[in-house]
Order: C-alpha cells, then sequence, then structure tokens
C-alpha cells in the first residue's frame, strides 16, 4: 500500500489529468465555508462557464439540500445536484473527504443531463450497487463456508468424524512445543482393535464400520477440549492427553478397554475387545521417539494376548 501511495503521489498531476480526460471526473478542492480552492476542468464544463472559478464559493452552483452534504465528512457517499448557468442540474455523484479541519475534497462523476434523468439513472445505479452488494456478501460468506468444510474434510475421518493422521501430527507438534515451554504433562494412547480382520471377514464390512464407530464413540467420552481422538489407520486409534501423567492415562486406557469388551456385546450382540499401549513425553523425545515407544507398548500388549494395556 505504501509503494502504491508514493507511486501516486509522484504522479500524482497525470494521474489527475487522465482520469479528469477519461472519466469525466470532477474533483473540487474547497476550504470549510465552501470556497474553490483547486478543481479540475471538468467542473468549468460541467457549470457551463470557461472563467476560473476559484475562490468563488462552491455553494453558488449546488441545488437543492446538496449544500448540507458538503460538509459530510469521513469518506461519505454524496449525491449532489449542480446547476449551469443554463438551470440545466447535473447530479455527481461520489465522496466528500475532510482532509482536515480547513479543506474538504469532492470526488465524484457526472451521472445525468436533467433532473429528471438525473434522478431516474442514480436510482438505477443505487439499485445495482445494492444488489451488487448482497451478491457479494452472500458468496463472500458460500466461500467462507467452503473453504472451512474443506479444511474439516482434510483434517477429518469420514467414517468416524474423528480428527485424522494429518491433524493429529499438527496437534502433537503444538503440544510438544506446549511441553517444552511449560512443562505440561503430555501422554499418548495408542489402541488397536483386536482381530478386526476377523470381524470383516466373518460378520461383514457394514458390522466392521459399526465396530468402528462404536469404539470411536467410546474414545471420544473421555475427551476435553485439550485432548485429542484420532483415527490413526485402519482399526488403529490414538488418544493424546496433554493434561495427564502416564499413570492417569493408563487408567483411562483401562476405562475404555473395559467399556469397549461390554458396550460391544450390548450394541453389536458380540464382543470386541482392543489392545493398548500407553507412554509419556520425556525430556529429550521428539515426535518420532514418542510414536516408536507407544507403538512399541501397543506391539507388548497383543503379543502379551491382547485385550491389555501396556505402559512403556
Amino acid at each position: 500500500m505504501d509503494r502504491l501511495k508514493n507511486l501516486l503521489l509522484k504522479h500524482v498531476d497525470n494521474f489527475l489529468n487522465n482520469l479528469a480526460s477519461f472519466s469525466d471526473a470532477v474533483i473540487i478542492l474547497f476550504d470549510s465555508s465552501g470556497k474553490i480552492i483547486d478543481y479540475t476542468r471538468s467542473l468549468e464544463r460541467l457549470i457551463g462557464t470557461e472563467e476560473s472559478l476559484a475562490g468563488r464559493n462552491l455553494r453558488e452552483f449546488v441545488v437543492d439540500n446538496a449544500v448540507e452534504k458538503l460538509v459530510v465528512t469521513e469518506d461519505s457517499k454524496v449525491k449532489i445536484g449542480l446547476a449551469d448557468n443554463t438551470s440545466v442540474i447535473h447530479l455527481v455523484t461520489g465522496f466528500v473527504m475532510k482532509i482536515d479541519d480547513e479543506y474538504r475534497i469532492l470526488f465524484g462523476e457526472k451521472i445525468g443531463l436533467t433532473a429528471g434523468n438525473m434522478l431516474e439513472s442514480m436510482s438505477k445505479i443505487t439499485d445495482e450497487l445494492v444488489d451488487l452488494s448482497r451478491e457479494l456478501s452472500k458468496k463472500n460468506r458460500e466461500l467462507q463456508r467452503a473453504n472451512t468444510e474443506i479444511e474439516r474434510l482434510m483434517n477429518c475421518d469420514p467414517l468416524t468424524g474423528l480428527a485424522n493422521r494429518r491433524e493429529f501430527m499438527r496437534k502433537l507438534d503444538e503440544a510438544i512445543s506446549d511441553y517444552s515451554s511449560s512443562g505440561i504433562p503430555l501422554s499418548i494412547i495408542m489402541a488397536d482393535i483386536d482381530n478386526f480382520k476377523k470381524i470383516n471377514d466373518s460378520k461383514g464390512h457394514p458390522e466392521g464400520d459399526k465396530v468402528l464407530k462404536l469404539f470411536s464413540e467410546i474414545l471420544q467420552s473421555v475427551t476435553s477440549p485439550r485432548r485429542t481422538v484420532v483415527r490413526y489407520g485402519g482399526e488403529e486409534f490414538i488418544v493424546m492427553l496433554p493434561d495427564l501423567a502416564g499413570a492417569e492415562a493408563a487408567q483411562i486406557a483401562e476405562d475404555i478397554r473395559e467399556t469397549l469388551e461390554c458396550a460391544s456385546r450390548k450394541a453389536l450382540g458380540f464382543s470386541v475387545t482392543a489392545s493398548f499401549g500407553v507412554t509419556s513425553f520425556e525430556s529429550g523425545d521428539t515426535k518420532s521417539t514418542l510414536l516408536k515407544r507407544v507403538d512399541d507398548a501397543l506391539y507388548s500388549a497383543k503379543k502379551g494376548g491382547k485385550n491389555l494395556v501396556k505402559t512403556v
């Protein structure tokens, strides 16, 4: 913005001359009393005179209630009727800007030739601008909603509604940063549904999806605003607990294990179990070492007979 401003200031004369030539823009500098200080030649053509208008009062050429609008400040949009010496009214629509306590600038465009078509043109333009503004606002809201939905889909597992691996990795980076700066505990639970392939093969994929959804609901029951539940991939899930130490996290894993075994019998008609690995972030850990350790804990639970919680 500063570069644009400096460039315009450097070429301000050419800018104003070209503006007046190509768009018939009316630009008038006047003081707070209405005395004209400077203006573009388009004002002389509009008023219908070749005499200098500098020093004359702009109020002499203003008709109807447009005089009141000359004192409008703060870049307010105005419609001002100017009369030439044949009493034809011209409409200038644009802005009156307050430059400082003393000076104002009227910046506008001539619309229409007579009072009748002037008002008709202005009404039409105003309606079009209102419609355009509404349409742009609508499109902007639609775009914002679309962007929000795209972002959600990129970070969400479509079956369970849980965060996906991509979102988990981002949040894990944030949690590790928080741990490094504040020492807030950070624990990870990694869970894997036991014999899930056998469930899919024997009962079908629809039943397998029901298992995944049930397990995700149970996992979400332990969440809080600071905790993240993730479908890590396939039948593997992660619960990130940035506010709990290892012993507390292990107890939560045990509660989830018991709940799944009991709830699955009631909801699905057959027992489903899961194995759990638990670990906590330690000084010197990286994201890779933390995930490797919790994966080792999960492997230990699987190797130990499944339906177990192992802490490393």
